[in-house]
């Protein structure tokens, strides 16, 4: 619906996408991005924020609908809409030529015809390299021969069509023969003072012939004083850049070590995946171990900054091993067994769950757990890290930790029904505030005899219905986000246990 104010003079113009024509207006109308047109039914407000300014860009409705296939009264109640150069996807020449891409002309009758609703999706299927405009480029100088009928083959009345050379070909091509060509040109001017009288058809075609032979040696004179410009030129380019390269003087830079950091803490890339799996394993099983806020973090903390090597009573990574192997014994019913951190049970326990595991690691022999601590002592922090997540595999397969993993899965179910219909809902909402808003404008225009809505008016009603549509979307977003979250806990469980089992 076209939205027009007091005083306004509109011109109606073709739309080159087809359809119903499009109102310009050259007073106060605003500018299409797309088709650069000043127009007054200009539709979307990016919400992209460029050094604490709005994106100003806006497009027409026949240009957001053909290049775009995006519906304008749609466009106007979206509150997170971002304009396709902020998307990225701007087909317009300006955005095309930017990105180094040429530009396509209109193209929303192909895109129609082999089958897609919009230009970007066209150029999105095929390619922007398939479809580009093309100016036609003219001739430059020269004669062009028609062909010779069937009796004018030796006739010197041979039609030529001549083609209009630019001011600047003709200046180069006399600076080219006064330079080098000047003997030639004058035999031309002292050979030429009067007309020759032709008697006979072969008199004639010898002279055309001879005429034609002295043209085409005055412009392979011109063409090789060209060549041997252009060579003496590329030669002192080579040698300019020749010393230019040895003047150079080669800077290396120092290089830096690479690392990753995470909670605070600086991984080496090496160990970054273990570490990883284990803080992934203290998040999604911490509250069945009853782990304590921060612990996971703490653990890693100590065993790579050293401090790992304090005594064994006082250290979190000992703690954390003595809690993991209490639940794999716990679960084998070995409910006498007490760990301590002050002997080596805990270890030697340790290499006992590695005898009687299906997994096998080269790097802790079973003659290693019989010498006590003083071999776990002189394992680095890679090696305990590695010994720390073969106890966290252990342990998922207890009853403890399936039980929660099936109860998370119950929950897990739960939530995603519970956003799935709030996601419905309020799409149903959204669905009927659009068509709300149509039947308030419609009836806005009845009330006024049909009279087009001023911008104030048109602009009152779309207020009011966007406050109601903002809530909409924000119990939408809460959904979507419950509905996240659900789906990365689900996957998450079936990747750790497709790596594990």
């Amino acid at each position: 619906m076209a939205v027009v104010s007091k005083n306004q003079t509109q011109q109606q113009t073709p739309n080159p996408g087809g359809g119903e024509s499009r109102i310009e207006d050259s007073t106060i109308g605003k500018t299409c991005h797309q088709c650069r047109q000043k127009r007054t039914d200009l539709v979307g407000s990016c919400v992209t924020k460029k050094k604490d300014k709005t994106c100003p860009i806006k497009l027409c409705t026949k240009c957001i609908l053909n290049r775009y296939g995006e519906n304008a009264e749609e466009v106007a109640l979206k509150k997170d809409w971002m304009c396709p150069k902020c998307r990225g996807n701007c087909n317009c020449s300006y955005c095309m030529k930017k990105r180094g891409q040429k530009p396509t002309g209109i193209l929303v009758h192909t895109a129609k015809k082999t089958g897609f609703s919009s230009v970007s999706e066209l150029l999105k299927t095929s390619g922007s390299d398939k479809y580009f405009y093309t100016k036609k480029v003219k001739p430059e100088g020269g004669v062009v021969a028609l062909p010779l009928k069937l009796d004018q083959e030796n006739s010197i009345e041979q039609k030529r069509v001549s083609i209009k050379k630019s001011r600047k070909t003709k200046r180069e091509e006399l600076k080219d023969l006064n330079n080098g060509c000047s003997d030639e040109n004058a035999v031309v001017k002292k050979s030429s003072p009067k007309k020759i009288k032709i008697s006979d058809s072969v008199h004639a075609t010898e002279v055309t012939k001879k005429v034609l032979a002295e043209g085409k040696k005055k412009k392979t004179t011109a063409k090789d004083i060209k060549e041997n410009n252009v060579a003496d030129k590329t030669k002192r380019i080579k040698h300019a850049l020749k010393k230019k390269e040895e003047d150079q003087v080669e800077v290396k830079l120092p290089q830096g070590n690479s690392s990753i950091t995470v909670s605070g803490i600086d991984l080496a890339p090496e160990d970054a995946g273990n570490v990883f799996q284990f803080l992934e394993f203290c998040s999604a099983f911490g509250k069945a171990l009853d782990l304590r806020k921060g612990q996971a973090e703490c653990v890693i903390r100590e065993m790579l900054s050293g401090r790992s090597k304090r005594r064994q009573q006082y250290s979190t990574l000992t703690q954390m091993i003595i809690q993991l192997l209490t639940v794999i014994l716990e679960d084998k019913g070995e409910t006498s067994v007490f760990l301590s951190a002050t002997d080596a049970s805990w270890f030697t326990t340790i290499g006992e769950c590695l005898s009687e595991s299906e997994v096998k690691l080269d790097d802790f022999p079973p003659e290693m757990f019989e010498k006590g601590l003083s071999q776990y002592e002189k394992l680095n922090s890679s090696k305990r890290l590695k010994l720390l997540n073969f106890l966290c595999d252990e342990t998922l397969g207890t009853s403890v930790m399936r039980n929660c993993i099936d109860s998370q899965n119950i929950e897990s179910v739960e939530r995603k029904k519970e956003a799935k219909e709030k996601i419905n809902a309020a799409k149903d909402k959204e669905k009927q505030l659009k068509q709300k808003l149509q039947d308030e404008l419609a009836q806005a225009v009845k009330e006024k005899n049909g009279i087009p809505l001023l911008i104030t008016e048109h602009d009152a009603i779309v207020t009011r219905i966007n406050a109601e549509t903002k809530e909409v979307y924000s119990e939408m977003q809460n959904a979507i986000d419950m509905l996240s979250k659900s789906m990365n806990l689900d996957s998450f469980d079936s990747l750790w246990f497709h790596d594990h089992d």
